[in-house]
Order: structure tokens, then sequence, then C-alpha cells
């Protein structure tokens, strides 16, 4: 230091400060009476000695070099100094560096007792904690408008790292646009000792950061004289908040609220803010009941309460920041949606209390909640193909959810001048309600309903409502109305074409939050795609009944036998709205052979069914030539499709099933790229006949030669003829699912052949939404007799057509 320094000494022993200076070599120069008395140093042991030795410089080269850095940028640091007085207390001291003209001249520093202010670290580290970990920005410059501290929030909010700002001016650091702005508004403060509220919005970086819009709010910092030193601000982004709509801008105003009690807190140092202990405990405070728990968790929804309970257990047991969203209770009663942040303050590695903040975020929450639904809903009703089962879905989306109650009325055609009638289809509650039948209603022309169904538009109704005679008019409504404290309902219709079909009612009561504008055009949106979906279900049942009819129409029925037991099923294609082209026929032939033939054309559309209907016809023609076996047969029927151009792909596969003297049967069989028929044998179980395999119709009529098998069918057994709907797996190889239906059909074996057949569908695991044809033949034990021949118009004994049963299946009796 200079010649003036013993006279700057003389006047700080006066003011009886426990003061030091160390010069730029680190050497201490100045010493006061009262550092001697707080350390029982004389200042002729310590004036000259290297501060390293008193105490107050690092002990080791790497810190300071980190200190001798630090200095060099204007930052101060403190420490402890063991006291060697009689009272024997630490001393706490800090140290500020002194520059000129850009130079290091020294360290000025005050030394204090640590007795006397018990909480100093404890206040330090809690505003060091709150800086460092606040969701704000906070920055501060000295008098030369050059930052001294800035917190990581900046860095992450504005860009560039927290070391590019340090010890360089606004002005340096951003230049054009936003630098000057910034720079006027802190000489402003500097020069007036009041705060600002600004709003500034350009871009950093000197023009190369991105567009940002920020509300800045500058305050004065003042030094222990009272005079102004330096100017900090506290800042949020805001550019999200101010170009989305009011949404956000209801976050952005939750964020000014964070910021006022941050700021608030960093000036008050034990301001009115949500904390708790290191351990999740309530702050003992004698002006306030006590508790048991922190204060955000007496106001969380039950619903919320345990997994909220154990996050913040979590947290507490590891330290890491408490971030959340829960129900909280608010003024007024009701509860609304907050996100819930906790940061722990940290001293020297432990932590010793908990800083929290709470965010409305109701609005966004239920928003988001709202487009959920919608999709869910979407997809439930979507997945159903019967009109009243797509609105029970409906419902079981929709409660408890977004509703606590939904009741489903179908309307009766409405008549002009009439009443509204129909009857409740379901209901769901999210409690034990009577009265939730399905009885029919009546409603009179000024009844909601009635209302609903001449404007067809939702409406949103507020309880009690002014005239509760015309809920009374309904029971059941008026019960739940009474029993359950509704607050708001909604009533929407459900259209399909230009007429209400339907209505839907939720209701809600309790804490639940009020049905608002925003819900009621939720559930007409909601509404619309059911209509569709329902109209969608209409005309698929009024087709799919047209396209059983049609199907049953052009299959076969099976001849009247004696000597076999003949069974067939055809179960349509259940996801698709066209007949298909699976198709089984048997039939007798003129020596009296048993003619047997399942086959697939590809497709599932009415061009698959009249190619369909094509190859039956033809190939029974073929086939009633005795002479012909079932591989020349097949040929025959191959040659003459690809030659009539009548398809490109389709599969059949033809056996004879000729009975011996002693009961049992030779069967003959070619097939064209079909399922082998499966044979099961009472006593040696079953097999699949892959023998007589050969290339699908339609591809070519020069390829090689078609092959047939033969098999020996003992009394008592039974044949399976099958397409690849029965067995076929998206997943699932097909020699694996072939042997399962062995598996199943060796275990019906002793069944009826009725419910041998049924069974097989019924355990079918296929899942590639494929129709199914089946044909199945048992051979008795024995022989019966020949009965008298009842002949029909065609020689023929009689027998009845095919029927349609259970999930429209159509069974074709014996």
């Amino acid at each position: 230091m200079d010649e003036r320094a013993p006279l700057w000494a003389a006047l700080l022993d006066h003011v009886r400060v426990g003061a030091f200076a160390l010069d730029a070599q680190g050497r201490v120069v100045v010493w006061t009476s009262e550092a001697e008395r707080l350390t029982a140093r004389t200042s002729s042991e310590v004036l000259g000695v290297d501060g390293v030795v008193v105490g107050i410089a690092p002990p080791d080269e790497a810190a300071e070099r980190e200190t001798t850095a630090d200095a060099q940028a204007g930052a101060t640091w403190s420490g402890t100094l063991p006291s060697t007085s009689e009272h024997g207390r630490p001393l706490a001291y800090r140290c500020h560096p002194v520059h000129a003209e850009g130079r290091l001249l020294g360290v000025v520093g005050i030394l204090s007792d640590e007795s006397g202010s018990p909480d100093t670290d404890e206040t330090h580290a809690l505003l060091d904690g709150l800086f460092e970990n606040a969701p704000v920005g906070f920055t501060y410059v000295d008098a030369d408008l050059r930052y001294r501290r800035v917190n990581a929030t900046v860095a992450s909010i504005n860009g560039g790292t927290v070391e590019e700002r340090i010890g360089r001016t606004i002005d340096e650091v951003h230049g054009e646009p936003c630098g000057p702005r910034f720079s006027t508004v802190c000489r402003e403060v500097l020069r007036t000792g009041r705060a600002q509220r600004v709003r500034i919005e350009g871009r950093l970086w000197h023009g190369r950061g991105p567009h940002q819009v920020w509300r800045m709010n500058y305050y004065p910092v003042f030094g222990a004289g009272g005079e102004v030193v330096g100017v900090g601000d506290v800042f949020v982004d805001v550019t999200e908040a101010e170009t989305t709509g009011r949404e956000l801008s209801e976050l952005a105003a939750a964020r000014l609220r964070t910021v006022t009690r941050y700021r608030s807190l960093i000036e008050a140092t034990s301001a009115e803010v949500w904390t708790v202990t290191a351990d999740g405990d309530p702050v003992p405070d004698p002006d306030a009941p006590a508790a048991d728990r922190p204060a955000f968790l007496t106001r969380v929804h039950p619903h919320d309460r345990e997994d909220t309970e154990r996050r913040w257990r979590d947290a507490l047991d590891t330290g890491s920041v408490f971030d959340g969203v829960a129900r909280l209770a608010v003024g007024g009663g009701g509860h609304r949606h907050f996100r819930i942040r906790a940061v722990p303050v940290v001293v020297a590695g432990r932590t010793i209390e908990w800083v929290g903040t709470e965010t409305d975020i109701d609005a966004e929450v239920r928003a988001r909640t709202r487009l959920e639904l919608l999709a869910r809903a979407t997809e439930a009703v979507n997945r159903e193909l019967e009109p009243l089962s797509e609105l029970r879905a409906l419902v079981d989306v929709l409660v408890p959810t977004f509703a606590d109650g939904c009741t489903v009325h179908l309307l009766d055609p409405l008549v002009t001048g009439g009443p509204v009638t129909g009857r409740r289809l379901t209901s769901r509650v999210d409690v034990e309600v009577p009265g939730a039948s399905a009885e029919p209603f009546t409603y009179a022309d000024d009844h909601p309903f009635a209302e609903l169904v001449r404007t067809r538009r939702p409406l949103l109704l507020h309880h009690p409502l002014d005239d509760s005679a015309r809920w009374a008019r309904d029971t059941a409504l008026a019960d739940w109305e009474r029993r359950l404290g509704w607050h708001t309902s909604l009533l929407t219709p459900i259209r399909s074409g230009e007429a209400v079909i339907a209505a839907l009612t939720f209701v809600a009561w309790g804490d639940r939050p009020r049905f608002t504008d925003e819900d009621l055009t939720f559930v007409s949106e909601l509404a619309a795609r059911a209509s569709v979906a329902i109209e969608h279900a209409q005309r698929f049942q009024e087709t799919r009944r047209a396209a059983l009819t049609l199907q049953k129409a052009m299959l076969s029925e099976l001849p009247p036998r004696r000597d076999v037991e003949i069974q067939a099923r055809y179960q349509p294609a259940l996801d698709t709205l066209e007949v298909g082209g699976d198709w089984y026929d048997a039939f007798t032939l003129p020596g009296g052979d048993l003619g047997l033939v399942v086959g697939d054309v590809v497709g599932h559309d009415l061009d698959a069914a009249t190619v369909m209907g094509q190859l039956r016809s033809m190939f029974r023609g073929i086939a009633m030539d005795d002479s012909m076996e079932p591989a020349r047969a097949v040929e025959r029927l191959d040659e003459l499709a690809v030659a009539l151009g009548i398809t490109d792909f389709a599969s059949l596969l033809y056996a004879r099933l000729r009975r011996r003297p002693d009961g049992g049967a030779i069967l003959t069989w070619s097939s064209a790229g079909h399922p082998a028929p499966l044979l099961v044998h009472p006593a040696h179980g079953p097999r699949s006949l892959l023998e007589g395999a050969g290339m699908v119709l339609g591809v070519t009529s020069r390829g090689p030669a078609r092959s047939q098998g033969r098999a020996t069918v003992e009394p008592g057994s039974t044949l399976l003829f099958y397409t690849d709907g029965l067995v076929e797996q998206r997943c699932r190889d097909l020699d694996e699912t072939t042997s399962r239906l062995e598996a199943v059909a060796s275990e019906l074996l002793d069944t009826p052949l009725a419910t041998f057949c049924d069974e097989l569908l019924a355990r079918s695991e296929s899942d590639t939404s494929d129709d199914i044809a089946l044909l199945a033949v048992r051979l008795p034990a024995a022989l019966p007799a020949d009965p008298p021949v009842q002949p029909g118009r065609s020689g023929q004994t009689q027998h009845r057509p095919p029927e349609v049963v259970g999930s429209g299946a159509v069974r074709s009796p014996s």
C-alpha cells in the first residue's frame, strides 16, 4: 500500500473495527488494534508477515492461484480464522480486492467474532442456495456495470456461461441491441436508488442470439454507509408466454409470482415462504399452529396423496430436487393442479432446510387430459362394431377421469309437438347409487332433454336448476342430484344423420372442478366422433347381415348319407364387411363315392365370392365323371381356370371317399396349394395327410402333373378338411398351429360330430381375421342297415338347408 496506509490504520483503530490489509504480494500491511484484541496477535507480530502464516491466505499453491484469480476478477472470499485470544472462539473474515487503473493493489478485510452471529454461515448458505437453485435469473453488477454475481439459471435462459460474464461489463458481453438497454436501466437505478420493473425484448450476444422477451426487476444494492454500490436483477424469460396465448400467459404470471417470492426472501433473508427442515418437518413458528407434515402435503387431494408423499420421502432420502404435480386445496373450496418444486439448501455438504414453490397449472393439465381422453375414447369406440357397445365403451373411458357419473339415454324418434321418450341404456358412476336402471322415460317439452333434441347442441347446466321440477319428472336423475349434490352437468346429443338417437349426461359433484365452456367444447367433439362411429357400425351391421345371407345362399347343402356322418361350418371374417372366398362342397358321385371339396379364393369381397361360385360350379361338373381320379379332376379345373381367366390364385383340395365292405373306406385326394386333410384314428391318434400336394390354381396350365394321395380310413375315424383361417396366426409357425389343431381334434374325437366342429371353431386361436370353412366326415364303427329311400323331387333323400348359428357361423346339418 502507499504512505497513507498508517493514516487509514489510525482511523480504523479509532472506530474499533477489526480490519486488516494485504499488499499485492500477500503481506500484511495493516493490522488494527481491534484485530489485535480479537486475535491476541500484536501488529508487531503480524505486519510484514505473509498472509498464509496469519491464516488469511490459502495455504497451498492451487488454492492460492484460484483465490488470486478471483481477486483479479473482483470476487470476494471469506473463511474462518482460529483465535488465539482467551475466549478461544473462531473468527470470521471476509476479504475484498482493491483495484486501481485495472491493477490489483491489494486486499482489505474485516474480522468478526462468530459468537455474536451464530447463524452467519447458515444465512449466507441459505442465500447462496436460493441464488444458485432458483428457477429465475439473478445477476449483480457493480457501479461500473461489471458482472460480479450470476447464477446458473441465467446461462440456461440466455445461453453462454457464467464465466463469460464475470468481470465484464454489460455492453462488453451483449452489445447492441440489448446491452445498452440493460445499461440504461442500471444507471437509472444507481442514480436514483429506486427499483425499476421493465419489459425488454431483443437479441443478446451482439445480436447473434435468438429473439427473446424478459420481465426484468432491477433493484439497488446498498453499501454499509447507505450508498448505492451496485444493481441486482431478477428476471424471467416470457417469450413463450407472450406468443402462445392465454394459457401460457397464466403460467408466466405464476412465474412472476415466484420471482416476487424469491426476491422478497433475498431482501429480507427470513421471508414467509414454503420452508421445512432437513427432515421435512415444518420450521418451528411460535405464531402458527403445530403441524405434522409440510404445508403443501396437508392440502394434497386424497387421490394424489399416497404418490406425492412417497416421492417427497424419496427426495428427502436422496437430497434431490422434488418436482411433481398434484391437486391442492385452494381458497373458496375445491382443488386445482399445481406444480410443486422444492430445493434443498446445502451447507458444507449437509442439507439444512428445504425451500419450495407452487405454480398453478390447472388449466394446462385439464386441457391435456381432455386431449388424451378424446384419443382414448375415439379408439375405444372404433374397436366396437355394435352401436350400443360403442356407447358403453365411451362411458367406461370417461368415468371417473372426466366426470363422476355418466348416463346413456336411448331416444325414440321425435314426434313434432310431443314429449321426448326412450330408455336409459347404461349408467356409470364413481360411487354406488340406487336407481340406475334401464327404465323407460318420458320428458315434457320444457325438459333439458327436449331442448337438446330440438337444437341438437350440447348443454352446460349449473345445479341446482332454477326449476327443479324439470328433473323431478325423472325420478332416478332427481334422486342422483339430491343424494350426490351435483354442481354441474353436461348433456350432449349422439346423432345418426340428422336424427338424435341418444344423449349422454355427464355429471360432476364434490370437489371435482365445475364443468366449463372448454368442457362443453370437448364433449361436442366427443359426441361428433361417436356419432360417426355409430353410423359406421350401423352400416357395418346392415352390410354384414346381407353378406351372411348371400354367403349362406352360395354354400352347398350336404348330401344325405347313412354310411357316413357329415358336418360343415362356415364362419365369416370378423373384421370385414364383405363375403369371403372360402367354401366347402360335398356330393355323391354316380358310382356312389362321396366327393369332398374345400377351397379358398384370395380376397374378401364380392369378386372373391363370384370366383368361388364359378369354381364350385365348374368343379362339380368335372367331378361327376366317375372315371376321373382326383389328381386329373384338379388338373382339369386348373386348365379351365387359366384358359377362361377366372382366377390367378386359389387353393383347393378334392377328395373321394369309397366305402369298403368291412366298414372302412379308401380316401384318395389331390391338393392345389391347400392345407392337408387331417385323419383322426380312434386308436392311432391324429395324422395330417401330406401326400398329393401341388401348385395353387390359376398360375399356369403347363405345370408338372398333379399327384394324389391314398389312405385307408378305419371305422370310427374322423376326417377334417379346412381352410387356412382355422390355423393361421401372425406370430406363430404354421407347423406349430397345425400340431395344436391335431391335439384338439384328437381330444374331441369322442364327441358328437356337430360338437366336434363347433369346438374346433371356438378353440381356434387364429388372429388373421380370415373367414373359415371346414368339412368333417366320420365313419361309424359299423355299417348301418340300408333303410328305404324316400325320394324327393330329385330322387334323393330330403334334407334341410344350411342355417346361421352362434357368432355368424353357417351350420350345414347332415
